[in-house]
């Protein structure tokens, strides 16, 4: 292995790094409902892809930003705790594709906006883009798949 082939392996490493940091700071700003810093970690076309009424697929920061504020972060108010695992990177010069599987629980007793009770848990995969500009990561796309959900007894 040569020095520019050496190179190009650590470049991707670090990259890698980069990425799971950002997809830390995005599950960490829903956890706290940071809506700014959520937002942030989006590029400036960035979208979302989730199943849930009134909300399926949005473009662009100031979309979702309301999206965010207004649907996502009804039902997410701090009453729960997300442990995010297993991820799948792999990065094409200034493009990345991931795959996250996201656990979420909540505090027992508590109720979404509509005032059905919360599940005890749930897991769900996030399947991630990435492009990278001025030399940071950013989430270009983010879709999210509910899999397992425990009811309540």
């Amino acid at each position: 292995m040569n020095l520019k082939e050496l190179e190009a392996r650590v470049r991707v490493l670090e990259d890698i790094e980069q990425i799971k940091q950002l997809q830390i700071r995005y599950v960490n700003s829903l956890t706290t409902n940071n809506w700014d810093e959520l937002i942030d970690c989006f590029d400036e076309n960035g979208a979302t892809d989730l199943p849930f009424p009134d909300v399926g697929v949005t473009r662009g920061k100031a979309a979702l930003a309301k999206n965010f504020k207004e649907h996502v972060g009804k039902d997410m108010v701090g009453k729960e705790g997300n442990f995010l695992v297993h991820p799948i990177i792999s990065v094409e010069g200034d493009k990345a594709k991931g795959s996250w599987l996201l656990y979420m629980q909540f505090i027992p007793g508590s109720k979404f906006y509509d005032g059905k009770e919360t599940e005890d848990w749930n897991q769900g995969f996030y399947d991630m883009e990435y492009v990278k500009k001025d030399g940071k990561w950013k989430i270009s796309l983010l879709k999210w798949r509910e899999r397992l959900v425990s009811p309540r007894p």
